[in-house]
């Protein structure tokens, strides 16, 4: 994915007569692209052959949606990437629906939105944005602005699991819908963090140990 996205922006920098950083600049978000299509392909696809395409896909939105603004840690390559969300995706996917849906009730649910949200806001105060070293965050102005919309959405997430959490006491499905949100930002706030940096770094040293044998 990495070397079509790079091989575009090249094409396309030639064209208009791009420098070397507006042509970075150009394969960055190429790359944003096709990884995001193809994930979010592969999650469909996966989640209808599982039973679970609604929850499968809040998972890989709520995901992404934040990763644009709060940024987290990358893997070492777009596929390794690529595969640890889509196996994060369809498993949680399968609990939130035939694991915990069945089993937890309105009070339970109501302690786990708290809980996960208070961590959230105070995650993303205290860590975002986390750049990448591909795309680094060079003036404050940005950070400032790209801490605003992470809190935004946020908030707006906040706002749909309110709703889930009410409609949840009338229909089952909502349950299942909820936790997906729920386990979504959870795993994109856990990047932000030290902890979930190194989880990134291991599996991406086991992958590179692995390759090489």
């Amino acid at each position: 994915m990495e070397k079509l996205a790079r091989k575009l922006a090249s094409n396309i920098a030639a064209s208009l007569s791009y420098d070397n950083e507006k042509e970075q600049v150009v394969a960055y978000g190429l790359i944003a692209i096709i990884q995001t299509l193809v994930t979010v392909f592969l999650v469909l696809i996966i989640g209808l052959f599982a039973g679970v395409p609604i929850e499968a896909l809040i998972i890989c939105f709520s995901v992404s949606i934040l990763r644009k603004y709060s940024g987290g840690a990358h893997a070492g390559s777009i596929e390794l990437c690529t595969t640890i969300a889509i196996i994060y995706i369809t498993t949680f996917s399968l609990i939130s629906r035939y694991l915990l849906a069945g089993v937890i009730n309105g009070y339970t649910m109501a302690i786990i939105i708290f809980i996960v949200y208070a961590l959230s806001f105070f995650a993303i105060y205290k860590f975002a944005p986390v750049d990448s070293p591909k795309k680094l965050i060079k003036t404050e102005k940005k950070k400032k602005r790209m801490r605003k919309g992470s809190f935004i959405i946020l908030t707006v997430y906040f706002a749909l699991s309110t709703v889930l959490f009410l409609l949840s006491q009338k229909q089952y499905i909502s349950y299942s819908l909820g936790l997906s949100l729920l386990f979504g930002l959870s795993w994109q706030v856990f990047t932000l963090t030290k902890p979930g940096s190194s989880f990134i770094s291991l599996i991406d040293s086991a992958v590179n140990k692995i390759s090489r044998i």
